[in-house]
């Protein structure tokens, strides 16, 4: 491979983009690559259009720049964070073009960028798929919904909101079980690059991540992976002194595509809603904003967006404008599922991206109703605007959608104020006191005509300086200072010590201590049926892209049977409201998903915490209150999109076939047939499995030629239709009707295989493979995870031994029995996986008796007692020796810092040949004493390697399991 140099950039750039970089991104990419010392400044203050987001495009360069220097690596992970729950993500957009163009370069200076970063991704020893670049996105935290942490040699692009990433970095990751929150803080804190975008309502988390960065080096041997955090704001917070600016001149050439959009004039008229004060001020603040749409739409057809700055604002401003304008209106709130929000974009708003609006010709106006999701992220450009009053900042961002790209046209737009704002605003939970402040400024500095010139070169002239300027801003309170005794109780997972900190407080300060839920719509679960509910989950878990995120204020009212009136905003971190005692009589129940052993019925509003998943029959009432769900505003079917967003984010072909599923579906040929077949499915398994599924295969087929259907389904049908029925399981639905899955991946591009180690039913039930071969195979990726990672040889080493000797305690003959469905008789060589092993909560309940497996046995503690047994098996050095017994105890994420208590009545004396040792002790472990060494040895890691370094040592192993684990189950899937 040849040197890449800072003077090779524009060269990678225009060969993505077909044009060069702005000078601006020329020089940042020429510091970061070359200052080794301090790549990335603290803040990179730049006006929005800027094209803030190319600092992708200079962080993946300078990753490829720097593979295989001796010193400076560039970070692996790049999150590009917000803070507020968006709708167009421009970053993570622009992240998939890249990582396509990486896939298949078609340029010399590409190909050699991604032979860099495949050699960092480990792909040239088959540890991955040797993809170059992945882009991801972090929303919601759902259970084996993690496809950023795969690996920790890829590199990637994370685009998150200050939630997830902030839960995951803290240890506490929102909608997660506890037993992965330390891959997910290993992660996060080691190798990676944080650009906080737009941080005027960030403060707390940077505050944080400041924090962070300075504990990642409190250890005797510290994580030497870089970790980095830059803010990407026009107003950078108070107290930095490394500010990146833009001092080429280019923003001021009006001949210069950068100077087009800072010196196009966007005049803003000012309005003032005078009846809209009080509780019936929303109702009359949306007929002046959707009055004002009219009026700018009304000379000819306009793209116009309206902002608001509370969901109930902006949903009685979409109505008003329905009732004349129909399907040329389009509501976008942060209550919106991520699939309704990506058949939107797709089907409503990509004539309104950048790259077409020179362009676009509109038959009639097109009013987008929205949120803050649209301020940051959103590479949209409008014609007209109209906008509820806010803060300075907060209008500045959104006025950024207002003839973004500096077109030639006579830009419109309006600011809106309440009436009860005018003169104080200090009880808004948003934008406080900056709020009335910014409307007697913005009257101060209109002229006669009442009108403002809100671009960018023409607002900047006006601007006041210093505390002046801030007074207009939004606030922006400290987070709590994070200190190493908190640290020590966040680090603590397994169990989770009590009472914990709040984590709501570093991420959004004491003011905004609230979060989100959330919420996943199911036609085939039941409250009150909780363990057919959880086994229909357990087959068919939630997936972040068909939840929607809800604040807890609102949830709590929901669950409480109250009526909803969403008042909050779509930042994160609202306040939540207190809740009503005692419950309302109609107070409502709902499942809490945290994997199949830790979920239960919710029916306290109070017990809802932020990260929850919480999962809602689908006929549950009221959700139009909870969430914007586009395909009941389009009178769509598809409530349920289990089945979708398994195939399309997992690659997992899987059909739910009930008689509620199946109300969905329209009418036709495939939904009548699929209808017998469960009406019988029972009967038919029992007496004629064959017939049945020939019958099966035929309605596969025929659903897979419906035109009628979505093309969703069709592919899924279809696939399972052509999978050989020996590859096809079929059980019966807990519920009534049945599940058709196979082991078998379906091609997507987004698709992970999801492999998690939370629970025996799915770590160890995949494909036959035995011990003596899964063993060694995790060694040998561990030791090239730490390789690649750059750790030095004796850790490398510890790594590669902990991978050897983390199952020898599956060597137990009940554990072996239970691989193979309970039967005794059954049991041969040893095996680390099987696919006999049962993967429903019952049926693995009864195999388990069959076995006589204790309830809650870890085979895990049993191989820390039996590498106890063989001294000679573990490194020399007292502390390698500890590393290694913990990475082996902890790999199924227990034992930090104490082990679970397991009652084995019986135990079994195990015994395992494996190379030159035998490995022997009795199943019945003692390790759950606190006399036992587990949790002392815990701490002693912890203060040598420190809280983030040695999460990210446990992150390889298990991250090494998985992959391993995957790679044994394509091997299967290929000889198939």
């Amino acid at each position: 491979m040849s040197e890449l140099t800072a003077t090779g950039f524009p060269a990678f750039f225009e060969a993505l983009w077909g044009h060069p970089p702005f000078a601006w991104q020329t020089a940042l990419a020429a510091r970061v690559i070359d200052d080794i010392a301090h790549p990335w400044p603290q803040a990179i203050a730049l006006p929005t259009a800027a094209g803030k987001t190319a600092c992708l495009d200079i962080a993946v360069y300078a990753l490829a720049a720097r593979a295989g220097r001796a010193q400076g690596a560039a970070p692996r992970r790049i999150f590009f964070v917000v803070d507020r729950r968006v709708i167009v993500d421009a970053a993570y957009e622009r992240a998939c073009a890249i990582a396509a163009a990486l896939r298949a370069p078609q340029t010399p200076i590409v190909a050699e960028v991604a032979a860099r970063l495949r050699s960092l991704a480990g792909g040239e020893s088959g540890i991955t798929d040797s993809a170059p670049l992945v882009a991801h996105l972090l929303r919601g935290g759902i259970y084996r919904s993690e496809a950023w942490a795969h690996s920790p040699l890829q590199p990637m692009v994370v685009a998150s909101t200050v939630d997830q990433l902030g839960s995951r970095l803290l240890f506490r990751g929102y909608g997660r079980s506890a037993k992965s929150w330390p891959i997910l803080a290993g992660l996060a804190g080691n190798d990676a690059l944080v650009l906080l975008d737009e941080a005027h309502c960030a403060q707390p988390f940077l505050d944080t991540l400041r924090g962070v960065a300075t504990y990642r080096g409190w250890a005797k041997q510290p994580p030497l992976a870089p970790f980095h955090v830059a803010v990407l704001s026009a107003t950078p917070p108070a107290g930095i002194d490394d500010v990146f600016r833009d001092t080429s001149g280019q923003s001021a050439d009006p001949a210069h595509p950068l100077g087009k959009r800072v010196l196009a004039s966007k005049p803003a008229r000012l309005v003032e809603a005078t009846k809209a004060k009080g509780r019936a001020g929303t109702a009359a603040l949306a007929d002046v904003l959707a009055s004002t749409a009219r009026e700018l739409a009304a000379q000819a057809p306009r793209a116009v967006v309206v902002f608001c700055n509370r969901v109930a604002t902006a949903r009685e401003t979409a109505a008003r404008l329905r009732k004349i304008h129909g399907n040329g209106v389009v509501l976008l709130t942060g209550r919106m599922r991520d699939l309704d929000r990506d058949d939107t974009v797709t089907e409503r708003l990509r004539s309104l991206g950048c790259a077409h609006s020179a362009a676009r010709q509109l038959d009639a106006p097109l009013f987008v109703v929205a949120t803050q999701t649209l301020e940051v992220g959103a590479d949209l450009d409008f014609d007209a605007l109209v906008s509820e009053c806010a803060s300075l900042d907060a209008l500045r961002q959104r006025f950024g959608r207002l003839n973004r790209m500096g077109r030639q046209i006579e830009a419109g737009a309006a600011i809106v104020v309440r009436g009860d704002q005018v003169e104080q605003s200090e009880d808004d939970p948003v934008y406080g006191a900056a709020l009335a402040g910014t409307w007697q400024w913005l009257r101060s500095q209109a002229g006669g005509d009442g009108v403002v010139d809100f671009g960018v070169a023409a607002l900047g002239a006006l601007l006041p300086q210093g505390d002046a300027l801030a007074a207009l801003c939004a606030p922006t309170p400290h987070a709590p200072v994070l200190l190493p005794a908190h640290v020590d109780l966040l680090a603590q997972t397994a169990p989770v010590p009590m009472p914990s900190p709040e984590i709501a407080l570093y991420l959004h300060g004491p003011d905004r201590p609230g979060g989100d839920v959330q919420l996943c719509f199911r036609a085939d679960v039941d409250p009150a049926q909780l363990d057919r509910s959880l086994e229909v989950l357990t087959l068919c878990p939630p997936a972040s892209a068909e939840c929607a995120n809800v604040s807890i204020g609102v949830m709590r009212q929901w669950l409480q049977g109250a009526s909803v009136a969403d008042a909050g905003a779509d930042v994160e971190g609202e306040s939540v409201p207190d809740v009503a005692s005692p419950p309302n009589a109609g107070a409502r129940a709902v499942i809490r998903w945290r994997g199949p052993d830790d979920s239960g019925v919710l029916a306290n509003a109070a017990g809802v915490r932020p990260g929850d998943t919480l999962v809602l029959p689908a006929d549950a009432p009221d959700v139009g209150q909870l969430c914007d769900l586009g395909m009941r505003e389009q009178n769509r079917r598809w409530f349920d999109f289990g089945d979708r967003a398994q195939a399309q984010t997992r690659g997992r072909a899987l059909l739910r076939l009930t008689p509620r599923g199946l109300d969905d579906w329209p009418d036709g040929p495939a939904r009548a047939r699929f209808l017998d077949l469960t009406r019988d499915a029972e009967t038919r398994l029992d007496t004629d499995a064959g017939g049945f599924a020939d019958d099966l295969g035929q309605a596969l087929d025929l659903a897979a030629e419906d035109v009628g259907l979505p093309q969703w389904l069709r592919d899924l049908t279809g696939f399972l239709g052509r999978t050989p029925a020996r590859l096809r399981n079929v059980q019966l639905h807990p519920l009534g009707g049945v599940i058709v899955d196979t082991r078998r991946r379906m091609p997507s591009a987004d698709a992970a295989l999801g492999f998690t180690d939370e629970h025996d039913a799915v770590a160890s039930g995949t494909v036959r493979v035995p011990l003596r071969e899964h063993l060694p195979g995790v060694g040998e990726f561990a030791a090239r995870f730490a390789r690649g990672c750059g750790l030095p040889p004796e850790l490398i080493e510890a790594l590669a031994c902990a991978g050897r000797l983390h199952d020898l305690g599956k060597a137990d003959p009940r554990f072996q029995a239970l691989l193979m469905n309970g039967n005794p008789w059954a049991v041969g060589e040893p095996l680390a996986k099987s696919a006999a092993m049962p993967q429903g909560l019952a049926a693995f309940k009864r195999a388990r008796e069959r076995a006589a497996y204790p309830v809650g046995g870890r085979h895990e503690l049993l191989s820390v007692r039996m590498a106890e047994s063989t001294p000679e098996a573990l490194p020399a050095d007292p502390m390698l020796s500890d590393l290694v017994l913990h990475l082996v105890g902890s790999h199924h994420g227990y034992c930090r810092p104490f082990a679970p208590v397991v009652e084995d009545r019986d135990p079994a004396e195990v015994s395992f040949a494996l190379g030159n040792h035998t490995f022997a002790a009795s199943s019945r472990t003692g390790l759950e004493r606190v006399d036992s060494g587990v949790s002392d040895r815990y701490w002693r890691l912890l203060r040598h390697y420190g809280w983030w370094g040695l999460a990210w040592l446990e992150a390889m192993l298990r991250l090494a399991d998985h992959r391993r684990s995957e790679w044994e189950q394509r091997r299967e899937n290929a000889d198939d």
